[in-house]
Parts: C-alpha cells; sequence; structure tokens
C-alpha cells in the first residue's frame, strides 16, 4: 500500500477524488483503531492513564502507511523488522504492563 498511498499524496493537492481517498482510508484506519483499542479496553487491557481515545489516535498514527515508507523503503528495514517494531511499539504503548 505505500507506493500507491504515495501517489494518491501526491495527487490530493490538485485533485479531489485523490484527496477523498485520502481522507476515507484516514476515517477507516481511525475506526479500526477505536474499535481495536476499544476491544483492548473492555478487557481492561490499556495502560493505566491512557483513555481510549488517546489509544485510539496513538494506534491510528503508527499505523499510517508512510510511517511503513519512512522505516522500510527510505531506511531500509526489512518488512519483518517493522512489523516486529511496530506490535513491539503498540504493545508498550497500549498496553497495561503484565
Amino acid at each position: 500500500m505505500a507506493p500507491i498511498a504515495e501517489v494518491i499524496t501526491a495527487a490530493a493537492d490538485a485533485d479531489p477524488d485523490a484527496a477523498q481517498l485520502i481522507a476515507d482510508g484516514d476515517r477507516d484506519r481511525m475506526f479500526g483503531a477505536t474499535a481495536f483499542t476499544g476491544y483492548l479496553a473492555s478487557l481492561g487491557g490499556l495502560a493505566p492513564g491512557l483513555t481510549r481515545q488517546h489509544a485510539a489516535d496513538m494506534c491510528w498514527a503508527m499505523m499510517d502507511t508512510r510511517l511503513y515508507r519512512s522505516l522500510v523503503i527510505q531506511r531500509g528495514w526489512a518488512a519483518s523488522d517493522y512489523m516486529q517494531w511496530l506490535s513491539n511499539s503498540l504493545a508498550a504503548t497500549l498496553l497495561r504492563p503484565p
């Protein structure tokens, strides 16, 4: 998705349809992040002091394809290293310590 997202982002300034695709993707990613963090909250799994909204916002931001592009495409990380880092980072940020 990252290469496609980059093309759409570049086109968004001049093309309303491309801008709408970005807005739709951001909205859908927020829907997923909210559902995911809501589920964690329902299990009592969110880190102490972390609100559902802040958890969803952090999850939404970290799952942006631009972050993948920055680390994998530009910095040369292996996709598997990126996935491990993202999993570890989300867990450290969102979850109640054991």
